[in-house]
């Protein structure tokens, strides 16, 4: 198929600088041959687009992540870098969702980051994570947007449970997971090794580094998925990062609706239909629960609950929950 595409081009190229050109002929053309002067020059236009698709984009000489330089002059890291970047990059269908997805979610990640002093480029984890989907969950069960496993959400101070399950929620799960980070940053040094230790755990690094008598993560022998996933946030950052230098020409309008909300305490005398909280929302279930995927049952027992309404929504759901019996706005 890529070679009948670039065969065809080629030809029509060859041929493009004719198209319109001044020739001894009558000034006015038939129409018929109007069209198909016409269309010639649609199909170049056409062919031309998609020989730049086919083009492999240049590796950048730099990269920087989270302000620590990745030596790309460096033979074997340069392989390692560009395994990751060509397989994403060849993927524009799958660019054009994650740069509007970025769009979608910057600010809350964003907000997040800049009160923790930590760098922005973390948010290229969590893409990485789970292409920022709050539904993802993987073969391991590990849930949410940072993909937390149970037993890791409850040590760093989720809550999961089979009613609720934070690991859910956007903004809940990024305080956690930036938490996390910055924890595994204090401990060694380097925001590379964090972001291994975020993907195989401390204990792992920690072996690896007395045993390898190297803190240097380039140097550090480590499982394959691992070092690919430090790799693969360099290359997400790179791409999402410049969208436009990668044939991504997506502007802000074309972003998803921002993940704008506030967060509610709610206290519950009594059990409670979550129909009844999205009624008070205005908003279809469905919608409701997208805001409040940590939710996980029809009825809620007693007991105490965070809820997230759409900012737009929230003096709707202040006056309507008033009316709610059992229901007490903390």
């Amino acid at each position: 198929m890529g070679k009948h595409l670039i065969a065809s081009a080629a030809v029509l190229l060859l041929f493009a600088p004719l198209v319109g050109a001044q020739v001894d002929v009558p000034q006015k053309r038939p129409p018929m041959v109007e069209k198909k002067v016409a269309d010639l020059e649609k199909e170049v236009a056409i062919l031309r687009k998609e020989i730049g698709y086919l083009k492999l984009p240049p590796v950048p000489d730099q990269l920087t992540l989270c302000d620590q330089a990745i030596p790309l002059s460096d033979e074997d890291v340069r392989e390692d870098f560009e395994r990751e970047f060509f397989q994403l990059a060849e993927n524009k269908g799958l660019l054009t969702i994650l740069v509007k997805r970025y769009g979608k979610f910057f600010s809350v990640v964003s907000e997040e980051l800049n009160r923790a002093d930590m760098p922005s480029d973390l948010i290229y984890l969590a893409i990485t994570e789970s292409y920022l989907n709050p539904r993802a969950v993987s073969k391991a069960n590990a849930g949410g947007i940072w993909q937390f496993v149970k037993d890791t959400a409850k040590r760093e101070g989720l809550s999961v449970s089979d009613t609720v399950d934070e690991r859910y929620s956007v903004t809940r799960s990024t305080k956690t997971a930036l938490a996390y980070l910055k924890k595994l940053h204090d401990e060694f040094g380097d925001w590379f090794i964090a972001m291994a230790a975020y993907n195989a755990g401390e204990i792992r690094l920690r072996e690896a580094i007395a045993n390898q008598n190297t803190t240097d993560f380039f140097d550090l022998y480590l499982p394959e998925e691992t070092e690919r996933y430090v790799f693969r946030i360099a290359a997400v950052k790179e791409i999402i990062g410049n969208p436009g230098k990668y044939g991504l020409p997506i502007e802000r309008n074309d972003y998803y609706r921002p993940y704008e909300v506030t967060e509610v305490t709610l206290e519950l005398d009594r059990e409670t239909a979550t129909a009844q909280l999205a009624q008070a929302m205005d908003l279809p279930y469905k919608a409701f629960r997208q805001y409040n995927l940590h939710l996980r049952k029809y009825r809620l027992p007693r007991g105490t609950y965070h809820l997230y309404v759409p900012t737009e929504k929230k003096e709707t759901f202040l006056k309507n929950i008033r009316n709610c019996p059992g229901v007490t706005l903390q």
